[in-house]
């Protein structure tokens, strides 16, 4: 008969897989059991945090026999910290696993058997990030221990882009002197121009005396809101991606790395193989990068996009950028994508990680478009929308790309063409 396991009891086993967010997988007495920061092949003791009716968490308390695909973090919040969780693997092997779990998702999810190119690497694994949220209680900055709501006090990310590094800093000074109800905060830095924009979110109206003191002590500090509102600057920062120049507000979407969004969508772009004569469009445009982008290579584009602040940017961004081939429509993708009326050739897809609606992969399919390109990031969401998709479509490419390093995640763009 098998022994149950107990709370805070510790046992020795061996890893044999990493699972979907490379946690180790192991069995300890017949129960499966995820823990975070192990490598396969690695012998340890686990010390169980939380046992449910089919599986348990724990934590590592020491390894008996390390993998030699292990490496040492650079990280000194890395052992407490949930904000990044691949640190401690090869940044060969962490290419390699964002692959197998690419394959797996379509294969388990999607039941499909499709080749999946190698991971494209990203030249910087640390302080790539332009966009960082830091939880706040009172005089502590940082982010939430990992699977808990415990602040790890952070001086520093790695992630983060130093200019963000630095307006972390000022903001710590400042709770450090000064009672406050501040919550959370966002730090989005624009690489046109070297600007800053800080989103705060406070219990309390007293707190906004800090935009005096980020004013001062921040430099190129181009936006300041302030529970929603803008309280100084513009309103948003300025972003370049392949060539182009993109305004970004503090709700807008726009992807977190720099270096890579511009392989992102050139790869897109090379792989999607558009024609002059081609009308696309652009479900989940966001401040419209993607549709700017491919402008010049097409007819027409249409892009939807439900958050209201994202289409003013985009609106705007095809002014600046001098484009007059793209319009924008702010709504619910399910909806309006039924009032398009032109013949559609491709659709270009950019959901968020929950993926695209049934509605909306149906309308999609009745509109027979030639291709669709889906990129994501979330591999498991993307295979359960491309299964409904496979009846009429093949997926001709499937390609990942490490634009979050360090981490389990990873971006994808795949290509499907409508069967003859």
């Amino acid at each position: 008969m098998l022994k149950e396991l107990k709370i805070d009891e510790i046992y020795e086993t061996v890893i044999t897989s990493l699972e979907n967010e490379a946690n180790g997988v192991c069995k300890i007495n017949g129960m499966v059991v995820f823990v975070p920061k192990a490598l396969v092949g690695e012998k340890v003791r686990v010390r169980i945090t939380e046992l449910k009716k089919n599986f348990a968490r724990g934590k590592i308390v020491e390894v008996l026999e390390s993998s030699e695909k292990r490496v040492t973090s650079k990280c000194p919040y890395y052992e407490e910290c949930g904000g990044c969780n691949l640190r401690h693997q090869t940044k060969e092997e962490n290419l390699k696993f964002k692959k197998e779990k690419v394959e797996n998702a379509l294969k388990r999810i999607g039941k499909i058997d499709a080749k999946v190119d190698d991971c494209v690497p990203c030249f910087k694994d640390d302080h790539y990030r332009n966009k960082v949220s830091f939880k706040v209680e009172d005089d502590r900055i940082g982010f939430y221990a990992e699977g808990t709501y415990q602040l790890v006090d952070t001086e520093y990310c790695l992630l983060a882009e130093n200019k963000i590094n630095d307006c972390l800093n000022v903001i710590r000074n400042y709770i450090k002197s000064h009672k406050n109800k501040i919550k959370n905060v966002t730090i989005k830095h624009g690489n046109a121009l070297d600007e800053v924009l800080i989103d705060i979110y406070s219990l309390s109206n007293d707190d906004m005396e800090i935009l005096d003191y980020l004013t001062t002590n921040i430099d190129n500090l181009k936006t300041v809101v302030f529970n929603d509102k803008v309280v100084y600057g513009t309103g948003y920062i300025n972003q370049i991606s392949n060539g182009l120049m993109f305004l970004c507000s503090s709700k807008s979407f726009f992807q977190v790395n720099d270096v890579q969004t511009e392989k992102l969508y050139k790869i897109a772009l090379d792989n999607a193989k558009l024609k002059s004569s081609d009308v696309v469009l652009d479900l989940y445009s966001g401040t419209g990068t993607i549709s700017c982008i491919i402008s010049s290579h097409v007819k027409k584009v249409i892009g939807i996009e439900i958050v209201p602040d994202a289409v003013l940017n985009a609106k705007e961004n095809l002014k600046i950028n001098g484009i007059n081939n793209v319009r924008f429509i702010c709504g619910d993708a399910a909806k309006e994508i039924n009032k398009i009326k032109e013949q559609i050739d491709v659709i270009i897809v950019d959901p968020p990680r929950h993926g695209v609606d049934r509605k909306t992969i149906a309308i999609m399919k009745k509109m027979n478009p030639k291709k669709i390109v889906y990129i994501s990031c979330n591999p498991v969401t993307m295979a359960r929308d491309l299964s409904y998709l496979t009846d009429l479509y093949d997926v001709k490419k499937v390609i990942p790309v490490d634009m979050f390093p360090n981490t389990a995640h990873t971006e994808c763009v795949t290509i499907l063409k409508i069967r003859n």
